[in-house]
């Protein structure tokens, strides 16, 4: 996030800029000789600078945007899980309570209270 969000507050994306570039390009003109002083691949050579230029800061972004995806889809995998235990816990608890009251409704209440703990 402050990779996007300092360098648009600061103006910081301006190195990328085509124009930017190519000035820089213009100021080493008269030093060096190349193919990148050529004004027939000037044009080549801008692009592959800003390639270059923001590479890092594109890649750092994708990674970034990987890590909150691989968040959150872990983040609702948790959630689901926890959903899924809870609910398994109440069923059962209601089967337990189903089972108790349907002993007690055929035998009497010793007998009842007597296989119950024999059961657990």
């Amino acid at each position: 996030v402050m990779l996007v969000i300092v360098p648009l507050v600061g103006d910081g994306w301006v190195i990328f800029s085509y124009e930017r570039i190519k000035e820089s390009l213009s100021l080493f003109s008269d030093a060096q000789d190349g193919p990148c002083f050529d004004p027939a691949f000037q044009d080549l050579c801008v692009r592959m600078l800003q390639w270059n230029r923001s590479f890092p800061a594109s890649t750092i972004l994708f990674i970034g945007i990987m890590i909150v995806f691989a968040s959150f889809s872990s983040s609702v995998a948790f959630r689901r899980n926890y959903t899924t235990k809870r609910v398994v816990r109440v069923l059962t608890m209601q089967q337990k309570k189903d089972r108790e009251d349907l002993l007690l409704s055929i035998f009497p209440k010793t007998v009842a209270m007597h296989m119950l703990e024999k059961q657990t």
